[in-house]
């Protein structure tokens, strides 16, 4: 850009040549400028505020007396104890919550499983109560509030984490009735004489009596290892719910599951009929250990019967 300015009665002509990093650097040095001069005014007029009226310099500045501060930190200590109370009160529901918990978890597991149960998350430490807010300013006590809070946090997960845990545990023992109708114990575990022979024999599970077509429910999680036709057994599932336990139901009129199939608690693998060596429409149901059957009652907890 080339600018000619025309100067005195003779005309003299003076030309000035401008590039555009000259422009922008012209530009720029007046908005610096007048940057600067409304910091110093606003600076200036500040001062002048704080000498002729204070409550206008406190109002523009945010700036507060030391009365005020005292009033403020007095109000936010009285928050920070309401706070304080909410989390002690928090923490005996929690404290609550806790024993319940153990409570319903010992009454969950059967004795015969008790010794084995998972452990409960091991906790510990030195007792720090929380500061005294009368001696304590609120941005320490909004730290401490802070921390208890994450502790706490922290402290829930840890609780629900182990039993969520300890539930997966249980839901993959055998520890629930097959059958969810009315039904009546025909022949418990132990000796018996025997109903085709009329001998002493031993019977290795719980005959649960019940109309044929009854529906029956897997009694955990777990793999179903067989699902075929013994000659004794009559129609026979057996599934493997890990750690050395497995559930056989024999005796069905249909089967619905077949090996390999991946079973949950609850689920309807079958229906009650008379298949096998059997003399009427019941689901024998056996439960072993690490290969050897045991008493299907000392697993079943809240085992109801009508006999």
């Amino acid at each position: 850009m080339q600018i000619i300015w025309v100067s005195g009665p003779v005309g003299h002509i003076k030309k000035i040549n401008l590039t555009l990093m000259d422009l922008i650097l012209g530009v720029s040095f007046c908005a610096l400028l007048l940057v600067l001069i409304g910091i110093g005014l606003q600076f200036f007029g500040f001062r002048m505020a704080i000498k002729y009226d204070p409550q206008i310099a406190a109002r523009l500045g945010n700036l507060h007396s030391p009365v005020e501060i005292e009033n403020l930190e007095a109000f936010y200590k009285l928050r920070l104890l309401e706070v304080n109370r909410h989390l002690e009160v928090n923490q005996q529901k929690i404290n609550e919550l806790v024993n319940l918990n153990k409570k319903l978890v010992d009454l969950a597991t059967p004795a015969m499983i008790q010794s084995v149960k998972p452990k409960q998350a091991a906790v510990g430490g030195k007792f720090i109560p929380l500061s005294d807010p009368g001696n304590t300013r609120p941005l320490q006590l909004s730290s401490n509030l802070l921390g208890t809070l994450k502790s706490q946090e922290d402290y829930l997960n840890d609780v629900t984490g182990a039993s969520q845990h300890y539930i997966q545990w249980l839901e993959s023992k055998p520890i629930t009735t097959p059958i969810k109708s009315t039904f009546s114990l025909s022949s418990e575990y132990g000796p018996r004489i025997d109903p085709f022979n009329s001998k002493q024999s031993f019977h290795s599970g719980l005959d649960f009596q019940s109309p044929a077509g009854t529906p029956i429910y897997a009694t955990a999680n777990g793999i179903v290892i067989k699902s075929t036709i013994d000659p004794s057994y009559g129609r026979l599932v057996s599934i493997n719910h890990g750690d050395g336990y497995i559930s056989r139901y024999a005796h069905a009129l249909e089967l619905y599951v077949r090996e390999g199939d991946k079973v949950a608690r609850g689920q309807l693998i079958g229906l009650i009929g008379v298949s096998g060596r059997s003399t009427g429409p019941h689901l024998h149901y056996e439960i072993l250990k690490s290969g050897e059957t045991i008493d299907p009652q000392e697993m079943i907890v809240g085992l109801k019967r009508l006999n």
